[in-house]
């Protein structure tokens, strides 16, 4: 299973290649002139139109580096100035040179293929920077639906997985207890009830904050305490909804941990939707 570093990497990869065929198969620079007195200027060269085909490939391309500058931006919160300093210089780089409108220094496809690749590597690797408490265990947050589902943690398992934390979200945990007293089915109050009182029983083992142990040497308990910023995340997530708060409080845990897989939880279909649609890894419950 990927890290979110990986993840990221990955995503930039597939920008890569369309960005490749782009370049390579439909783009053109030519030497310019600025006009006048005949000066040249750092700026001499020039993009030719593109065609029809190659318009629509740009369209496509534009609409996945934003959807990827957007997610690794939010990722990147609270960084140095330096490190969001380095992410917009590329960041500028690349989407001229999707785009095509201006003219440039670069004189040939290749040379301007090549600098765009060379900064969404850079743009990856300022992931770096962020630290990860955990480095490399998995990291499970569920929501509601996936705890009610199945209340009993100490008995999740994922195949494949050795080691994993499960993260409780203040999304989830203020779900729950309004789940426990106005829900209008009378079993999922029940089941609200019953999982709070296990959630708190779990501070018996230690800080909740910190971390318990669900079991030994497998699986771990941990909830925090920070709600998601909605004006440091996914321009598109609606904070008056619920789905969309589930996101955004799963895109803190993965600033929380990103060189670990972090996956989130959920058997609801809109929400695995919405979780596709922004590239975010996510798995059913185990089942009880």
């Amino acid at each position: 299973m990927e890290t979110t570093q990986e993840r990221m990497r990955n995503f930039s990869n597939d920008i890569k290649v369309s960005l490749a065929t782009l370049i390579l198969e439909h783009s053109r620079i030519v030497q310019w002139n600025h006009p006048g007195s005949g000066i040249i200027t750092g700026s001499n060269y020039k993009w030719e139109p593109l065609s029809i085909e190659a318009h629509r490939l740009q369209a496509k391309l534009i609409e996945d580096y934003r959807h990827f500058c957007n997610l690794l931006r939010t990722l990147l919160v609270g960084q140095p100035s330096q490190v969001k300093r380095a992410f917009s210089d590329a960041e500028k780089l690349v989407i001229g040179t999707i785009e095509q409108s201006k003219t440039t220094y670069l004189r040939t496809t290749e040379i301007a293929l090549q600098e765009a690749h060379k900064c969404l590597d850079n743009q990856v690797a300022l992931i770096e920077h962020l630290y990860d408490s955990s480095e490399g265990d998995h990291v499970y947050v569920p929501d509601t639906n996936a705890l009610i589902y199945n209340p009993n943690l100490e008995g999740w398992d994922f195949p494949d997985v050795h080691r994993f934390t499960i993260v409780l979200t203040p999304t989830v945990l203020s779900e729950i207890d309004q789940h426990k007293v106005d829900h209008r089915n009378e079993e999922v109050r029940k089941k609200a009830e019953s999982l709070i009182r296990r959630i708190k029983g779990y501070r018996t083992r230690g800080r909740l904050t910190d971390g318990v142990p669900l079991r030994s040497n497998k699986s771990s308990l941990l909830s925090i305490a920070k709600e998601p910023d909605f004006g440091d995340t996914l321009p598109w997530l609606d904070p008056n909804n619920a789905d969309d708060r589930y996101l955004a409080s799963f895109i803190e845990v993965m600033r929380m941990f990103p060189r670990s897989p972090t996956v989130l939880v959920t058997r609801d279909i809109n929400l695995q939707n919405k979780a596709e649609f922004a590239r975010l890894p996510f798995s059913e419950p185990p089942e009880p």
